[in-house]
C-alpha cells in the first residue's frame, strides 16, 4: 500500500460526498494502482463526476440550455456549481467526445464501407472576424466526420484537414462543396481521383449576385437614402394611435378577414385603408421563402408595392365619401411618404433592369429545379430530382436563349454568367456512383446541394443564440472547441450505437479515456488560429508611436543581436 488519500467528490447518483481512497504500488515495476471503482465516477484530481459532465453537455450543446437554466436544474439535484465551471465542464465534455470520436474512427470506417463508402461535404461557417469553423459531413450516414478552426478559407489551411479525414476515414466517393476557391485547390490536391461536384444551390446564389447584386445594392442605398421604411414606420404609429383612440373602429380590424373595409364609419375609412396599405407595403420585407438573397428579393417587393399604391392614391383621393377634404389626408400623407422613392428616375431604370436579369435567373433556377418558389420548407428543401442529360442539354438551350436575346451584347452581366455555367458545368452534373458493399452492388446519388451544411450551421448556430442570449456570435466562435459540432451526432442512433461499442453509457465511455489526453485535448483547443498573434495585437494596442520598434531595431543593429 503506498498511501491513503480523501477526495470531495459530486456525482448526480449520489450528491458531494468524501471518498476515502487507497493507492496500491507495485514494486517490480513502479506502477501506481487508484481505486477502480472511484476511477469509474470521477477522473482523477477531478471533482465532478462523469455523470455531471455529461448531463451538463447535454443540457448545454444538445438541449441548447442556458447557462443560469442549467445552474438551476443542478441545484435542484443538489449540485451546485457556478457558471465558470458550468463552462469548464460543458469545454471538457466536448474533448472527451472529441476524442471518443477519434478512437472509434476505424469502426466507423468500417460502418462507412458497409455502406459502400461515404460522401464527403464541406463548409466552413464564421462572424463577425472569428476564426472560420471549417466542418466534414458524411451525407450517406449523416454524421460530421471532423472539425477545425482556420484563419482564413485557404488551401494550404484547408488540405490537413482533408489529409486528416483521409487518414481516419478514407478516400471518400465524392466531395460536395462551394464555390470556395481554397477549398476546390484543397480537394483537387488530396482527392485528386475522386469526383468533385459544386453545390447547385450555392452556384446559383454566387451567379445571382454576380448577375443583379449590383442593381439590388443600389435599390438597398436609394431605399435608405429616401428613408421610406423609416418614414412609413412613423407614420403607421401615429395612426395606430388615432385608430386606438376611437373604440368603434377595433371590431372593423377583428372582422377585417371576413367583410373587409364594409362597417367603417365613412369618416374613418380613409385612415383605415392608408393604415392597411401602408402595412402592406412594409409586409414586402417578409416576402421570401427562407432562401435569401438572391432568391428572396424582399426590397425590390417592397419598391414595387410603394409605386402600385402611389399609382392608385389618386383615385382613392377623388372619391370624396363625406364630401371634407381632411378625411382624405390620411392618402395625402402615405403620398408624401413615397414620394420621393416614386418619383427617383435612375431608381426607375434600376428596378427594370433588376427585373429583366431576374426573369433570366429564375428561367435558369426552373431549369435546374433548385429553391422553388412554390416550396416553404427553405434550405429544408431537397433539391428536386433530374435526369442528367436533361439537365446537360437544359444548361445548352438556355445558353443559347441568352446569347440570341437583343440585349446580350449590352449587358456584360450575361457574358460573364453564360462563362461561369461553362467553367464549372461538368462539377454540376453529378452522375449516380456505382459501389460494391457486402450486400452487393449498389447506386448512391450524391445530393445536388449542400444545403446538408447550411442546415448544420443553421441549427448550430441557433443553439449557440439560445444558449447565450447573444444575436453575435463571433466571440462564442472563438471561445468555442473547434469540435463541438460533433455533438450534433448524439442525435444519430446509429453513430452512437458505434460509439459506445458495448458501453452502457457516455460516462462509461468516458471514464475510460486517459486523462492526460483529456487535458491535451483542452490545451491544443484553446489555440485558435488567428492572421495576427493575440500577443502582437496587445503589443500594437500599448504603442501610441512607432518610435519604440524603430529604437529597438535600430539597438538590435547596432549590437548585432538578437533578443530572445
Amino acid at each position: 500500500m503506498l498511501k491513503t488519500r480523501t477526495r470531495t467528490i459530486i456525482t448526480l447518483a449520489i450528491g458531494q460526498f468524501t471518498a476515502r481512497e487507497t493507492l496500491w504500488w507495485d514494486p517490480l515495476t513502479g506502477q501506481i494502482y487508484p481505486s477502480e471503482p472511484l476511477r469509474r465516477l470521477v477522473a482523477p484530481a477531478a471533482n465532478f463526476g462523469y455523470d455531471v459532465v455529461v448531463y451538463v453537455g447535454r443540457a448545454l450543446f444538445l438541449d441548447a440550455l442556458p447557462v443560469r437554466q442549467v445552474i438551476a436544474q443542478l441545484a435542484q439535484r443538489h449540485v451546485r456549481l457556478s457558471a465558470s465551471t458550468v463552462g469548464a465542464l460543458g469545454r471538457r465534455f466536448v474533448a472527451l467526445l472529441a476524442l471518443a470520436h477519434h478512437q472509434c474512427a476505424p469502426r466507423l470506417k468500417q460502418a462507412m464501407a458497409l455502406q459502400g463508402g461515404y460522401i464527403l461535404h464541406l463548409d466552413a461557417t464564421y462572424e463577425d472576424q472569428s476564426p472560420l469553423l471549417m466542418t466534414g459531413v458524411d451525407a450517406v450516414l449523416q454524421i460530421v466526420l471532423g472539425n477545425i478552426k482556420l484563419p482564413s478559407e485557404k488551401a494550404q489551411g484547408i488540405a490537413p484537414f482533408l489529409r486528416h479525414l483521409k487518414q481516419c476515414f478514407g478516400p471518400p466517393l465524392a466531395a460536395v462543396h462551394d464555390m470556395s476557391k481554397g477549398i476546390i485547390a484543397a480537394i483537387h490536391q488530396v482527392f485528386p481521383q475522386i469526383p468533385d461536384y459544386i453545390c447547385h444551390f450555392h452556384f446559383l446564389r454566387d451567379l445571382g449576385k454576380d448577375l443583379f447584386g449590383a442593381e439590388y445594392d443600389t435599390l438597398r442605398k436609394r431605399l435608405q437614402h429616401h428613408g421610406t421604411v423609416g418614414q412609413l414606420r412613423a407614420r403607421l404609429r401615429s395612426w395606430q394611435e388615432q385608430i386606438d383612440a376611437l373604440p368603434g373602429l377595433r371590431p372593423v380590424l377583428a372582422r377585417l378577414s371576413e367583410g373587409g373595409l364594409a362597417g367603417t364609419p365613412l369618416p374613418q375609412a380613409p385612415l383605415v385603408a392608408a393604415y392597411l396599405l401602408g402595412h402592406w407595403i412594409l409586409a414586402g420585407r417578409q416576402q421570401g421563402h427562407g432562401y435569401g438573397f438572391p432568391f428572396d428579393r424582399p426590397l425590390l417587393a417592397v419598391a414595387r408595392r410603394a409605386q402600385e399604391v402611389c399609382a392608385r392614391l389618386p383615385a382613392l383621393q377623388s372619391l370624396s365619401l363625406t364630401g371634407e377634404w381632411r378625411d382624405n389626408l390620411p392618402f395625402h400623407h402615405l403620398g408624401l411618404d413615397l414620394q420621393a422613392l416614386v418619383q427617383d428616375r435612375p431608381l426607375k431604370t434600376t428596378l427594370t433592369h433588376l427585373e429583366t436579369k431576374i426573369r433570366v435567373f429564375d428561367q435558369l433556377r426552373q431549369l435546374m429545379r433548385i429553391a422553388p418558389v412554390t416550396a416553404r420548407q427553405g434550405l429544408n428543401h431537397a433539391a428536386e430530382a433530374i435526369d442528367l442529360s436533361t439537365l446537360r442539354q437544359g444548361l445548352r438551350t438556355f445558353a443559347k436563349r441568352v446569347r440570341a436575346r437583343p440585349d446580350y451584347a449590352a449587358t456584360p452581366a450575361f457574358a460573364q454568367m453564360l462563362a461561369q455555367i461553362e467553367k464549372y458545368g461538368p462539377k454540376l452534373l453529378a452522375a449516380p456512383l456505382r459501389v460494391d458493399t457486402p450486400h452487393g452492388p449498389r447506386q448512391i446519388q450524391p445530393q445536388r446541394t449542400n444545403n446538408i451544411m447550411e442546415r448544420l450551421f443553421r441549427d448550430f448556430k441557433r443553439g449557440c443564440r439560445r444558449k447565450t442570449g447573444d444575436q453575435a456570435l463571433g466571440r462564442t466562435l472563438r471561445t468555442m472547441l473547434a469540435d463541438t459540432p460533433l455533438v450534433g451526432n448524439l442525435r444519430n442512433p446509429e453513430y452512437l450505437k458505434i460509439l459506445l461499442q458495448g458501453h452502457p453509457s457516455l460516462e462509461a465511455l468516458f471514464a475510460q479515456i486517459e486523462p492526460a489526453t483529456v487535458r491535451q485535448e483542452l490545451r491544443k483547443a484553446q489555440q485558435t488560429p488567428e492572421k495576427v498573434p493575440g500577443a502582437v495585437k496587445r503589443f500594437i494596442a500599448q504603442l501610441s508611436a512607432a518610435t519604440p520598434v524603430i529604437s529597438s531595431f535600430e539597438k538590435l543593429k547596432s549590437n548585432r543581436i538578437s533578443c530572445s
